[in-house]
């Protein structure tokens, strides 16, 4: 593995990161949001999502996240294929982190209980899959490269949850 394909690895997940991140910055600004799920429950009589993921949230981090993704392809143009690339990154740590949730739900964990690996690493998982659908993935992304990733995202996840904590943001450490 070597360090540029490391950088070129960070940076081009970069979005996904910010997209998976901005809703707790912005929930936080603009007071609380509107459940994406509107309250609604489903046969098991959990509700579908919870009352932690929100159409502002939702918004926030799509719309940051692409904003980042197009910072990045005008600083450095040939890190993505193509704009459904880079699009595709923010919406799918979006859908990976409603997923997360979705699954949370149907297992029983409230809101705001642990779910180790499912947390830290769905989102990424997800927008990785979403953004090589178009063009399959980039050429430089191996086992190595993939793992560590996934091992960064981790540590990452874990720390700026504790930052966030420690700052007033979210109510759990985790």
């Amino acid at each position: 593995m070597r360090m540029q394909d490391i950088l070129t690895a960070i940076v081009y997940v970069l979005p996904a990161y910010v997209a998976n991140g901005a809703p707790v910055v912005i929930l936080r600004l603009i007071g609380s949001g509107h459940p994406i799920d509107r309250g609604k429950t489903l046969r098991d009589g959990r509700r579908l999502l919870g009352d932690g993921k929100t159409l502002e949230g939702l918004v926030s981090g799509l719309a940051t996240g692409l904003l980042t993704a197009i910072a990045i392809q005008i600083s450095i143009p040939w890190l993505y294929r193509g704009p459904p690339e880079y699009t595709l990154l923010p919406v799918g740590a979006m859908v990976g982190d409603l997923l997360g949730s979705f699954l949370k739900r149907r297992i029983g964990l409230e809101r705001g209980r642990p779910a180790p690996v499912l947390d830290q690493l769905g989102f990424m998982a997800a927008a990785l899959l979403l953004a090589s659908l178009p063009y399959g993935p980039p050429s430089w992304l191996d086992s190595s490269t993939l793992t560590l990733i996934l091992l960064v995202t981790a540590i990452l996840h874990v720390s700026t949850n504790a930052l966030a904590y420690l700052a007033g943001l979210k109510d759990k450490w985790y």
